[in-house]
């Protein structure tokens, strides 16, 4: 069913075509995280190369980080229906790459191209939706398109399995050139370009700082593990040079008028609280998607068709929880109790999961990560606005930029830590790795302090 919504520039436009095409670009962004995962042995082997099994996922990972944090300076220079067809456009040539890729190096460049495009699209949803409703309304939408993340990672390990099964790997690139095509012609078509406001120039000075910044940080955590060693010479030789071009990030940043990473944001205790819960619950949920199918097949000695079912009980809590906090912040304003209620059920599954055991049956399990997910899911939707809400409406580009930024690093962060803390042992490591989320989830119980405690419906 059609409705409509009115923006400042006096223009209707059909609010469930806009959605879905935004919804449409999430899904297909986020779908590809998880469906090249499930294939990747496939595509290492027909490639012929394990060597560097892990280029194609680091290339896009840095590259998506980069874009989702510039993305919102772009969106502000460029304007943000630009930017987010841009981002769509670049994500289906750079697959196109990726299928027609015949060695891992080329699969590895075309990876990154298509980081810079998905970064550019999910950073692009959340800050076409600042744009385009204001908060009360946009949480019953955002918690609908947060869902997505829930919906891809359903959908991406058992499609990517069948998918290299069937009809060979490079078609789980393939499948996105029509999904890329139907949402170009839903955001060209229906998503309002014009924007309130706009700066004349892009701060160049700041981005490749950013990028200094964010590469070896990036790099720390995704290879720690794997090509690292945790509390290694080089590890703690990427954090120092990440703390480096940090603090030159700063001092470039702290007077210019468009920065990229505007500083004065970090004087804002709603916009910290805002990143950090982000963080929080982003740890949280690469956490149990890394522990959960592990568990299953190295725990319980079920297989890898089970392990992935597995996930989906907390997914679809996720989904549930996320829907439904939109629903509620839209319905009564209050963000921060609806943050801490999500804080608290995070915590509950997080202290049934350190219960897990080799005698736990998959039940048990299935509950207590939905639980989990539940919870996750549930603040989703909050960090985002509490963020936006936070800032002047000229920099809401900027803050949900800087927000995602720093919900991907909590991911990132999240999959190191529970490789670190489950060691070789995942059958008896449920007690140390989820320690780690409740301390997360009483981390960001704490930092919803920060949050309004209601926020008003604009006319």
């Amino acid at each position: 069913m059609e409705t409509w919504d009115q923006r400042a520039e006096g223009k209707p436009f059909p609010t469930a075509a806009v959605l879905g095409g935004l919804a449409l670009s999430l899904f297909m962004a986020a779908l590809d995280d998880t469906i090249v995962s499930t294939a990747m042995p496939k595509i290492a082997a027909g490639l012929g190369s394990f060597d560097h099994y892990t280029w194609p996922f680091t290339s896009y990972l840095l590259t998506c980080t980069l874009a989702t944090l510039l993305c919102g300076a772009c969106a502000t220079r460029f304007g943000h229906k630009r930017v987010f067809a841009c981002g769509i456009s670049v994500f289906a040539v750079a697959s196109a790459g990726c299928a027609l890729s015949n060695g891992i190096d080329a699969l590895t460049a075309w990876r990154a191209v298509q980081g810079a495009g998905g970064g550019l699209v999910e950073a692009g949803v959340f800050i076409a939706m600042a744009e385009l409703f204001e908060p009360r309304v946009r949480g019953k939408y955002m918690g609908i398109l947060s869902s997505m993340y829930g919906l891809a990672s359903i959908a991406g390990p058992l499609a990517g399995g069948l998918i290299a099964d069937t009809v060979g790997w490079h078609w789980i690139f393939l499948v996105n050139l029509p999904l890329s095509v139907a949402a170009l012609v839903l955001v060209v078509r229906f998503l309002p370009g014009k924007q309130a406001h706009a700066e004349r120039s892009f701060d160049l000075p700041g981005a490749l700082c950013a990028a200094a910044a964010i590469v070896p940080l990036t790099l720390a955590f995704s290879l720690t593990g794997s090509a690292l060693a945790w509390f290694s010479a080089p590890f703690f030789g990427l954090l120092a040079l990440a703390a480096a071009m940090i603090a030159l990030l700063v001092l470039v940043e702290r007077r210019r008028d468009h920065a990229i990473v505007p500083v004065r944001f970090f004087r804002c205790a709603q916009v910290n609280g805002a990143v950090a819960m982000g963080f929080c619950s982003q740890f949280a949920l690469l956490v149990g998607v890394m522990f959960v199918p592990r568990f299953v097949q190295e725990g319980l000695g079920l297989t890898s068709t089970a392990s992935a079912l597995a996930t989906i009980p907390m997914t679809l809590a996720l989904v549930v929880g996320s829907t439904l906090a939109g629903r509620v912040f839209g319905a009564n304003g209050r963000m921060r109790t609806i943050s801490r209620v999500g804080f608290l059920v995070l915590g509950a599954g997080a202290m049934l999961l350190c219960l897990v055991g080799p005698a736990t049956g998959m039940v048990q399990l299935a509950c207590s990560s939905a639980v989990l997910g539940f919870g996750i899911g549930a603040n989703m939707p909050m960090t985002n606005i509490a963020a936006q809400t936070a800032v002047e409406p000229r920099d809401v580009g900027k803050a949900t930029s800087l927000a995602l930024f720093f919900r991907g690093l909590g991911g990132t962060v999240g999959s190191a830590a529970c490789g670190a803390a489950a060691g070789a042992a995942f059958a008896e490591a449920a007690l140390p790795v989820f320690a780690l989320c409740v301390g997360a989830a009483v981390a960001g119980l704490a930092l919803s302090g920060t949050l309004p405690r209601f926020v008003e419906r604009r006319r």
